[in-house]
């Protein structure tokens, strides 16, 4: 984790900020915290009830320890899941609408907060709160990755190699990445859609093909991890999934999904060359050929082919 000059990520965000910062969340702001999350779900409480409780949960996001409290939080397994999450929405509260006004510092020190909560995942979290932190890495991707943010592609390798609750991470940033990237909907990503393309293209696409399609290209942009590239990742991953008891494994399952919707979002903007050197088609028919209901018609697999054809 890179958090500037060896300090833990708490100690970047905090020396980068002028207030006064305290380490930790006290156990007094916890249980108003519980309690205010509580009484926003209780069938029991007011409606006037609700909105101060809502109220004293975005006033507390603006709080300048937010960042420090949001990651003590999520990071806790000891917490319930509700405050762990509303840990999370601290952190995303500052990435969207703070960041800006953050030192670079700063931003290194919660850029340190999302990896280590990326590498802390586990098989046991709510499926939202792994979701959640993904999302976090994203946004934070469309605001630094390959400017601030070199290494990314290396850490998204690492977390690849741990677990497959790991790799749901990846592939959750993967495919948010490509869609909202190349789309052009998404008014962060826009602002950055030249750098964050050509990243994209870096990663995913293996170094032969880049070399002998794009020889001009930047080459002092170093943001790839290896020289296979994540198409090739995907379609191996493909095979793995279907080569093992994805049928009565529901996790195996689920990642063989979750991989086609990664390369299906991929397909429009991808190098054509790419496709035929990874072998996208033959994975994706084996996937096609599958006697699983749930593969036949998560995402619409044919979409993958046919997004294929119109990029060749």
């Amino acid at each position: 984790m890179d958090a500037g000059d060896g300090q833990t990520p708490q100690a970047a965000l905090q020396n980068g900020g002028g207030s006064t910062q305290h380490n930790g969340t006290s156990q007094n702001d916890l249980s108003q915290v519980l309690e205010a999350l509580q009484a926003i779900y209780a069938s029991t409480s007011s409606n006037d009830t609700r909105r101060q409780a809502t109220e004293y949960l975005e006033q507390a996001k603006r709080h300048p320890d937010a960042p420090s409290q949001g990651y003590t939080l999520a990071n806790d397994r000891s917490q319930p899941a509700a405050l762990r999450h509303y840990g999370l929405t601290l952190l995303e509260y500052s990435i969207k609408y703070k960041w800006e006004d953050f030192t670079a510092e700063q931003g290194t020190g919660l850029r340190g907060y999302v990896i280590e909560l990326a590498r802390n995942v586990a098989d046991n979290d709510p499926v939202y709160i792994r979701n959640k932190v993904a999302q976090l890495w994203t946004e934070i991707a469309k605001r630094s990755w390959g400017a601030e943010w070199l290494d990314m592609d290396e850490q998204l390798v690492a977390l690849w190699t741990n677990s497959l609750h790991h790799q749901a991470v990846v592939l959750y940033v993967l495919e948010t990445l490509s869609e909202e990237v190349f789309n052009r909907e998404d008014p962060t990503a826009g602002l950055r859609g030249s750098d964050l393309g050509r990243a994209c293209v870096e990663i995913f696409t293996p170094i032969a093909v880049l070399q002998e399609h794009l020889p001009t290209r930047d080459k002092n942009l170093e943001v790839r991890s290896g020289e296979e590239g994540w198409l090739k990742r995907l379609c191996a991953n493909l095979n793995w999934c279907l080569g093992h008891d994805y049928q009565n494994q529901e996790s195996i399952k689920t990642c063989a999904v979750k991989t086609m919707n990664a390369l299906r979002a991929a397909m429009p903007w991808i190098i054509p060359k790419a496709i035929g050197a990874t072998q996208v088609i033959e994975a994706v028919c084996k996937a096609l050929a599958v006697p699983v209901v749930e593969m036949q018609l998560v995402e619409r697999p044919k979409l993958i082919l046919e997004s294929i054809l119109t990029s060749l």
